[in-house]
């Protein structure tokens, strides 16, 4: 407590001032009788009392020090002296300027944690103190609960143990209970302070509040701190004195103790360079956002470190202070793991450590001058000085550099003839994800032309102008890769992964496929039939119909209410001249969009990408850019719209349905959480509908976020004995989420399920590809992660109520049943009732939407 600051310490200093047996100075000089060494300190968090001996006289330091600390009899007399002695103690420190400005900067930084307090007390506090406030301290912390015992040498395990029970073991249980310390509230604003002395030097102070001992971040930040200020060749020393000459010294370290720490800065310089000094400091720390640490540095540091540590653990005090300190921090004694979690820190945890505690509002800073010094008045405008760092480290970013990209190591390059490169270097795994990328798809089809690039998508990684599809196919093998079209609701394109090694061949063969593709008609006539072929298992799968004709309904007149699998008549009728004619109208550089994630060099790629595709012109011809037109979004339905569809099935599908946001909407995030509140086996589908009413196995809700509109909907699928009650159950469930504002429980389900599911969906290569390609081509930017996951969470109970009344729209809605029935249109298909439909997908419908929009290792887009 504030009143007690010092006390610890004190205490620390009258353990060893006499027990019932022996008198003060007594039980040191019984260590130092035997050639030993006895003394104890005082930390942010613990006490220790240590003796340092010849092995064979353990058991009598273990009985010096357990007498010393069960019996102390803490003499009033001795307590005064003491407490004299102490107070000689503050007053050295106080003549000692980095004490005192590391202690100013402590109760900054600090606001209400006892971190704030000085471990030696003040003067004030240290001569209130009396044996009666020393004795209930000890009562209160000194208890068996609360105690370590740590040896380490040439002894025996046994023996220690039994004398360890021996000498401590009959201590009573005290039902010791750890105190309660305030938890320091987030920094929101910048914090500055000055001190005047009479000193001769100027000296400056710096901190940022960061994670406790026990948090993965914690090996990060002692990275960082390693990078940053250990030793002459760490950053802050070699720019802030060798090469522009603003200080004497400089270091920097990491503060992680077992609550919330600091990542703190100290140098020594003449008062005239304090800006500077502030602004060149913040610079250093800001680069560490936004460029990757160099391998050869990492390395470096991760040794040193490891080094440092290492030779700490050649003596035996060594040994047992990070014994006793692993055990007291972490709950485990053992520094192994510390030492795996500081080798396995990786550049990109660097840059997300840098970007979660590195920011302008969360600075402490501090100087102390000379008595009399005048400082510029704008040192105290952190916020001015901080935001000028930032700004000259992002000005060291190479431009190729995309600084505020969600995946780290993102460049972005935009060749001379309008091609957007955008290349991730991640050496973890040394595989590559290709992705090409064109505006195209469904949304690029007319009644007349659909299924083109359904067709297209088949046929073109089957063969160039100089090979045929085998031979393209041996050459993929050859590489260990894989090769093939994809196309969606707004793009089409083409995917290729290969082992890293083969990058470069592997990107040639894409050249070749995507500027010289020889459309076959042989190949064509083998795709063609599939094609068709999967028309027909459409017709047999009854939730892909539903599907279908859900689409179609609602997307009257837009694109997305064409069939994604295409038209018989038009895949029949086309020719090979018809389908390069519209490949070529869509296939240009001006709107080719390539990433490539992986263990590359993102200059060579950009080089190699120039040698292969920078000769590649644009057509000549005005008037036909190639782009798909912007599409008006389709009509909201006048009235509602039933469609019923009879097949001699053991069940029947339905979906009931609404327009939907645009994925430039922001109301698609508030869309995407009550879609997942609703999904899931603890969403609401499935718990009432499923769990509770036993109305289907397959159930879900359903987004849909297009480029120029959107849906949502509910599908089930049931025994035509319960069409009625399901129809109904949904209905219910519509209603519920426009009139119930979902619990908080349900809505932070979402958002982690949402959150979660998007990091997963970017684990590998190929999905990091296709998720930085989609982002492009969609003008979304790199960033788009970090505004997906702020605005998720953004997203309250009121904005999915809002989104609900918006969206479903009682008198606006489709709704399709397909598979078993014979009967008149119901009063539950017009709504009278309500319930909703729940989380198992049903298998995958060909009409589903593909655009997911968000990354996925299904390679849709």
């Amino acid at each position: 407590k504030p009143e007690e600051a010092g006390i610890t310490h004190l205490i620390e200093h009258m353990i060893f001032k006499g027990t019932p047996t022996r008198g003060p100075g007594e039980l040191a000089a019984a260590i130092e009788e035997l050639g030993g060494r006895v003394n104890a300190y005082t930390s942010y968090d613990y006490t220790v009392y240590h003796a340092t001996l010849s092995s064979r006289y353990w058991e009598k330091a273990l009985n010096v020090l357990a007498d010393a600390v069960r019996h102390s009899v803490f003499d009033t007399n001795e307590l005064e002296r003491e407490k004299k002695v102490v107070l000689e103690e503050i007053g050295m420190r106080n003549d000692r300027p980095n004490i005192m400005l590391y202690q100013e900067l402590m109760a900054t930084a600090y606001t209400l944690h006892p971190y704030r307090l000085p471990v030696i007390g003040s003067e004030e506090s240290v001569s209130s103190f009396t044996r009666d406030d020393i004795l209930a301290y000890i009562n209160r912390q000194y208890q068996p609960e609360n105690m370590a015992v740590v040896v380490v040498g040439d002894v025996a395990v046994e023996a220690v143990s039994q004398a360890v029970k021996a000498q401590l073991g009959d201590m009573p249980a005290h039902g010791y209970q750890a105190p309660e310390l305030p938890v320091e509230p987030p920094q929101q604003a910048p914090r500055f302070f000055h001190l005047e002395q009479e000193i001769n030097q100027s000296h400056l102070a710096l901190a940022f509040p960061i994670c406790n001992f026990n948090n993965p971040d914690a090996a990060v930040l002692d990275v960082i701190a390693g990078i940053l200020g250990n030793g002459e060749s760490a950053r802050l020393y070699h720019q802030l004195r060798d090469v522009k000459g603003l200080v004497y010294r400089v270091d920097a370290s990491s503060f992680t103790p077992r609550d919330a720490g600091l990542m703190e800065v100290t140098a020594t310089l003449d008062p005239a360079k304090l800006r500077q000094t502030l602004v060149a400091t913040l610079e250093e720390f800001y680069k560490l956002k936004y460029l990757p640490v160099d391998t050869d540095e990492l390395d470096r540091v991760k040794r040193n470190l490891e080094g440092d540590f290492i030779f700490n653990l050649e003596r035996v005090e060594g040994q047992a202070r990070v014994i006793g300190s692993f055990d007291f921090l972490t709950g485990d004694p053992r520094e192994d793991d510390y030492l795996d979690r500081i080798r396995a820190v990786t550049k990109e945890e660097i840059m997300r450590v840098a970007n979660d505690y590195f920011s302008g509002d969360k600075i402490t800073a501090g100087v102390m001058v000379p008595r009399g010094t005048e400082i510029a008045e704008d040192l105290t405008d952190l916020k001015t000085i901080s935001d000028e760092a930032e700004q000259a480290a992002l000005a060291a970013v190479p431009t190729s550099l995309v600084a505020d990209a969600y995946l780290t190591n993102v460049y972005k390059f935009t060749m001379g003839n309008g091609i957007k490169l955008v290349v991730r270097e991640d050496p973890s795994v040394p595989t590559v994800g290709i992705r090409v990328v064109f505006p195209g798809g469904l949304r690029g089809e007319t009644p007349a032309t659909n299924g083109a690039f359904a067709f297209i998508s088949e046929l073109l990684p089957k063969g160039t102008t100089t090979m045929n599809g085998r031979e393209v196919a041996i050459k993929v093998a050859d590489m260990a890769g894989e090769v093939s079209g994809f196309n969606g609701k707004n793009t089409f394109g083409l995917k290729a992964d290969f082992l890293a090694r083969f990058f470069s061949p592997g990107l040639e063969l894409v050249r070749d496929i995507i500027r010289t593709p020889s459309f076959e008609p042989a190949e064509a006539d083998k795709i063609r039939p599939e094609l068709l072929d999967q028309l027909k298992q459409q017709e047999d799968s009854l939730p892909a119909l539903a599907f279908r004709e859900f689409n179609r309904l609602l997307f009257a007149g837009h694109p997305y209410g064409l069939n994604v699998a295409g038209s018989q008549r038009a895949i029949e009728g086309f020719t090979n001249t018809d389908l390069k004619e519209i490949y070529e109208k869509h296939a240009r550089p001006d709107q080719m969009v390539i990433a490539v994630a992986g263990d590359v060099d993102a200059e060579k790629v950009a080089k190699r990408v120039e040698e292969l595709f920078g000769d590649w012109s644009n057509p000549t011809a005005t008037g036909d850019s190639g782009v798909t037109e912007e599409e008006m979004p389709p009509a909201l339905p006048s009235s509602p719209k039933i469609y019923r569809l009879e097949r001699n099935r053991a069940q029947v599908h339905i979906i009931i349905g609404f327009l939907g946001a645009s994925l430039y909407n922001e109301d698609r995030y508030a869309i995407e959480v009550l879609d997942t509140v609703l999904n899931g086996q603890s969403g609401r589908l499935f718990t009432e509908l499923r769990d509770k009413q036993s109305l289907a196995y397959s159930l879900s809700s359903f987004s849909l976020v297009g480029l120029d509109t959107g849906s949502f909907g509910f599908y089930i699928g049931t025994s035509p004995d319960k069409r009625e009650e399901a129809i109904k159950a949904l209905w219910q469930q519509i209603y519920r989420v426009r009139e119930e504002p979902v619990s908080e429980e349900e809505l932070q389900r979402a958002k982690n399920v949402l959150i979660s599911n998007y990091e997963l969906g970017l684990q590998t290569h190929s999905a990091q590809a296709l998720e930085m390609a989609l982002n492009e081509t969609y003008g979304l930017g790199q960033d788009f992660g970090n505004r997906y996951a702020r605005m998720i969470n953004a997203v309250d109970s009121e904005a999915i109520l809002r989104v609900a009344r918006k969206y479903l729209l009682m008198d606006h809605y489709v709704l399709v049943t397909v598979g078993a029935e014979s009967q008149t249109p119901s009063a539950a298909e017009k709504k009278d009732q309500a319930a909703p439909a729940t989380t198992d997908q049903p298998e995958q419908p060909v009409d589903a939407p593909e655009d997911s929009l968000a990354p996925a290792d299904t390679e849709t887009n």
